[in-house]
């Protein structure tokens, strides 16, 4: 298997806060991101894949779905290089058509569906794309949209509550708790996968040689484009290569491999990077369980962590919060024994926060780590390390295979330990384009380094601070 194309050089001096047994280079399969859901589902059929609001969905039953959705865009014309926007709230079918659309060549957009028309109507623009999932309460802004771009070949609109267990599905509907939407200018998501070629089960080897006649170059091909809006006017498309999220995903199981995580919390986005590039490839990796809420409701949370024993929780500020203040006000509330590993990303969390998580999450590693949408989420995290000493506003040190350095904001140079200047970073996992954006990638991406923008320094150990976000007041 390859190595990164780029060597971090072994004298960098982050690499002795490394971990036991943690490797600073990594080999790298030359596969699509999808290969670790069909690996998991060929070794582990039966292990439960997800879970939205108890019905739990198999590995098996994961796979067969996206195999479906992918048959059913090739039969509708969408293919290789087309893309496909998702507009849902996390769900099973948006990880049904995210996975999906990569297995038919095509890439992936998930997008914030709460957008008005007018927005919407830039990223049709932008993206052209030639199929759109949606919920079906944003149908009607989607389809408006749409007729900006004529490329659209088809509209598929589902209700949050489809792959809700059918006791809730029908109690929540009778109670007006969800409503379902009339979206004449769509077709029914469970219809549009009916639309798949069908075959016997002794016939599943031809299901395989259809997709396999879709030739994926994982460092080349786009499976994703997810949005950054870090700068001031219109968001750029990040697109991130199957091998670029492999990379990520491989980084980060190699950062963690000394901690039990067989399941873990989607509360972010999948519009948000860490939704739909780490945290649900993550589980994948290893036929973990992910626990799917579409929204996140602090009370149903805590109530599922505490009967799920879910070990993984990957937090921002505003679910640190939610989690602080609930137990403030429900001091008597059990605490999540079972989660092992809490992390945030970005903002380093203040030692007061630290300390109040720990008495919520009493057993777990609390770890902060750095990332972006080009970098495809946490290339920075603290070390799992005995000895290692945290020290406030650090965001950790770079993973396996990532090199980072400090510039000069003006002439570009890199900096002594303890300068404060623009942090560069550089990997297997570093993105590969803005979409539409020639002149933007020339700027920020240069000599294999991506200049993030963001200011701050490294210490003489190798652990870097972040003093300023790009665009911050």
């Amino acid at each position: 298997m390859p190595k990164a194309e780029h060597q971090v050089p072994d004298s960098r001096p982050w690499f002795k806060l490394y971990g036991e047994n943690i490797k600073k280079h990594l080999d790298y399969p030359d596969v699509p991101l999808f290969y670790f859901l069909d690996e998991a589902a060929a070794e582990h059929p039966d292990k439960i894949a997800m879970s939205f609001y108890g019905n739990n969905i198999t590995y098996k039953q994961y796979k067969e779905l996206a195999d479906k959705f992918s048959h059913a865009l090739l039969v509708n014309g969408v293919g290789k290089g087309d893309r496909v926007m998702i507009m849902a709230v996390n769900c099973p079918q948006t990880l049904i058509a995210t996975i999906g659309a990569m297995k038919a060549g095509a890439i992936a957009v998930p997008l914030n569906p709460s957008y008005s028309i007018k927005e919407l109507e830039y990223f049709f623009k932008d993206l052209t794309p030639k199929l759109v999932v949606t919920l079906d309460n944003f149908c009607g802004n989607v389809a408006t949209a749409a007729r900006v771009t004529p490329e659209i070949e088809r509209i598929v609109s589902t209700n949050i509550s489809d792959y809700y267990p059918p006791l809730k599905r029908f109690m929540d509907r009778f109670l007006k708790k969800v409503d379902v939407y009339n979206c004449h200018e769509s077709i029914d998501f469970s219809n549009f996968i009916a639309m798949a070629p069908t075959y016997e089960e002794k016939d599943n080897i031809r299901k395989e040689e259809e997709l396999t006649k879709i030739k994926i170059d994982p460092e080349e091909d786009i499976a994703l484009i997810v949005y950054s809006e870090r700068d001031v006017g219109e968001p750029k498309g990040v697109a991130l290569t199957h091998s670029n999220i492999v990379a990520n995903v491989l980084a980060i199981e190699e950062w963690f491999k000394n901690v039990s995580i067989d399941s873990l919390l989607l509360a972010v986005p999948m519009f948000r990077i860490c939704g739909s590039g780490l945290i649900s490839n993550f589980c994948d990796s290893k036929a973990r369980k992910l626990l799917v809420f579409p929204n996140f409701d602090i009370d149903e949370v805590i109530k599922v962590l505490q009967k799920e024993k879910n070990e993984g929780l990957f937090c921002v500020p505003a679910i640190y919060s939610a989690l602080i203040n609930h137990y403030h006000e429900h001091p008597e509330e059990p605490k999540l024994t079972e989660v092992s590993l809490c992390g945030g990303e970005k903002v380093p969390i203040s030692l007061n926060i630290r300390e109040k998580m720990k008495g919520i999450v009493p057993h777990a590693f609390i770890v902060e780590g750095y990332g972006l949408a080009e970098t495809c989420s946490p290339i920075m995290v603290h070390p799992i390390a005995e000895g290692y000493q945290r020290k406030p506003g650090s965001i950790g040190v770079p993973c396996s295979d990532i090199d980072a350095k400090i510039v000069d904001l003006e002439t570009g140079e890199e900096l002594p330990p303890n300068s404060s200047g623009e942090i560069a970073v550089r990997g297997p996992s570093i993105f590969k384009e803005y979409w539409n954006n020639p002149e933007e990638i020339k700027r920020v991406l240069r000599d294999g380094w991506f200049y993030t923008g963001d200011i701050g320094h490294m210490d003489d150990n190798g652990i870097f601070y972040i003093e300023k976000l790009k665009n911050q007041q």
